[in-house]
């Protein structure tokens, strides 16, 4: 017996195959790589176990911040790797907590660096049972003490020791207490921040691709500046933050990026319509910032816009595509002081353009940092994490604070 299809049903057969098609597509190109990232993590406890049979070894373990952006979580992590360094012990690194998941994952999916010749926590209670732990607490104020204060307890002849309360909150990243830190975290940076193969493989493919240069000195691609623009949830924060009067975050308070990178009016804290128009700028404020700049750099006619827009956030999109037209304008260029041929912009890309393969997209605010430090010009927003730690890893690189604007 033969059955017959409405047209109906055939239409909601074939509404429910092109639906399976487009689930199909978006599930293998959004899935993270979990095979992956079990491979890291089997990686990560083989090197951890030829660390422990090294003799004399004394360890820390810290009290992390999870679930929080990338950046939050990467700065605290070299921090803690540095601290661990300073004061001769082991660091014992724990897995990158992913914010839109709420997954650990293994850290050398994200940042190298801190996980070479460090103990995977994995590991931890097998090379140190409690009984041989010294829990500690360190609640000191002023800030300035508690970096010393750290130091101090971590000198001492405990061979374990977990710092159980989180040292590095955010009162005191926004402290200039991190100022004194500043010297010695900036060489830590030079020398231990690393990029796993699988991101410097996306940022190569990211920079042919866009032609971006990969280095001011060279001529491998446009040389470019790099604009952070903070938008999407941003406003609502912003909001908070000028309420609660908030300064800046940790690295972009350094003094040298204050008298340098500033961009007028100053931040006052009192005012909060003045964290609000640095914290959330105009769009004619960002575009000041870009004319400044770009005035006395002839060359530099290519832009690279790092952004939070997605599907959640569209809006984004928009107010993007407002900055490229005004850019892209030959009058309001000429108007604005241009110097040398002021056609505008030549050649505008965003985050939204990096080429990304099926199971990348963990990965791409970590390309989003590499071409922002490389660029010839960053100009970011003072109450970003994301901000800050391309501040520190342009200076760390020798980059110059003349070269950065801060909002």
């Amino acid at each position: 017996m033969r059955l017959s299809l409405t047209p109906k049903g055939r239409l909601f057969l074939l509404t429910i195959f092109l639906l399976s098609l487009v689930a199909g597509y978006f599930y293998r190109k959004y899935r993270p790589p979990y095979g992956f990232y079990a491979e890291l993590a089997r990686r990560e406890l083989t090197e951890s176990r030829r660390l422990i049979n090294g003799f004399g070894h004394k360890y820390v373990k810290f009290r992390q911040l999870q679930g929080a952006g990338f950046n939050n979580q990467a700065q605290e992590i070299l921090l803690f790797h540095h601290l661990a360094l300073l004061t001769n012990r082991i660091y014992v690194y724990q897995p990158f907590m992913w914010r839109h998941r709420l997954e650990l994952q293994p850290l050398s999916g994200f940042l190298l660096g801190p996980t070479k010749g460090s103990l995977s926590s994995a590991l931890f209670e097998e090379v140190c049972p409690p009984e041989e732990v010294r829990n500690v607490t360190i609640n000191v104020e002023p800030y300035a003490e508690m970096w010393r204060t750290a130091q101090d307890i971590l000198n001492g002849p405990e061979r374990c020791i977990y710092v159980e309360n989180w040292i590095l909150n955010w009162r005191f990243l926004e402290s200039p207490a991190i100022h004194d830190i500043w010297p010695a975290y900036k060489t830590y940076l030079s020398q231990y921040y690393e990029w796993p193969s699988h991101i410097l493989d996306m940022i190569y493919r990211a920079g042919v691709e866009l032609n971006l240069r990969s280095h001011p000195a060279l001529t491998d691609g446009e040389p470019y500046l790099a604009i952070h623009f903070r938008r999407g949830d941003f406003e609502e924060h912003c909001q908070y933050l000028s309420k609660t009067q908030q300064p800046f975050t940790s690295w972009s308070t350094l003094p040298d990026i204050q008298s340098h990178s500033a961009f007028p009016p100053r931040l006052d804290t009192s005012n909060e319509t003045s964290i609000m128009e640095h914290c959330y700028p105009t769009l004619d404020r960002i575009l000041d910032t870009i004319d400044a700049q770009v005035r006395n750099r002839p060359h530099l006619r290519s832009v690279y816009v790092l952004h939070d827009g997605a599907w959640d956030h569209l809006p984004v999109y928009w107010q993007y595509y407002k900055i490229e037209r005004a850019l892209k304008n030959s009058a309001r260029a000429r108007k604005a002081g241009w110097k040398g041929d002021t056609v505008g912009m030549r050649f505008i890309t965003h985050s939204g353009m990096t080429p990304v393969k099926p199971g990348e997209r963990d990965w791409k605010v970590a390309v989003d940092v590499e071409l922002a430090r490389r660029a010839e010009v960053f100009i970011g927003n003072g109450f970003s994490s994301l901000t800050s730690q391309i501040v520190a890893l342009r200076l760390a690189d020798g980059g110059k604070a003349e070269d950065i604007t801060i909002l």
